[in-house]
């Protein structure tokens, strides 16, 4: 198997929270890139949700842009990097609800 490398910013966490990207709506203007190899050769996928973006495997890189004012910043992470990042998120915020539920 072909190494796939990409070159993109690591620093996810604020990329992942105040991006918008992630925020459930069509990405028009900076959708995800995802990059498969099939058969040989690498197939780049162009995807403009989350939902869609997480029907992939959690190996397979993928390449966000983070649009700015003056210039866009790019990202470089895989789809399991968000999945545990929304999976980490999912537990806070359940964690935050139960003494509410208690009472």
């Amino acid at each position: 198997m072909t190494k796939i490398i990409t070159a993109g910013h690591t620093d996810l966490n604020d990329f992942f929270e105040k991006s918008g990207n992630f925020s459930g709506v069509k990405l028009t203007h900076t959708p995800f890139l995802v990059f498969l190899e099939e058969e040989g050769a690498f197939r780049v996928h162009i995807v403009d949700s989350v939902d869609q973006l997480l029907s992939f495997p959690n190996e397979t890189p993928v390449m966000g842009q983070w649009q700015g004012n003056y210039c866009s910043d790019f990202f470089q992470f895989t789809v399991g990097d968000y999945r545990s990042y929304t999976d980490e998120k999912k537990k806070q915020w359940e964690k935050s609800l139960l003494p509410a539920l208690m009472s």
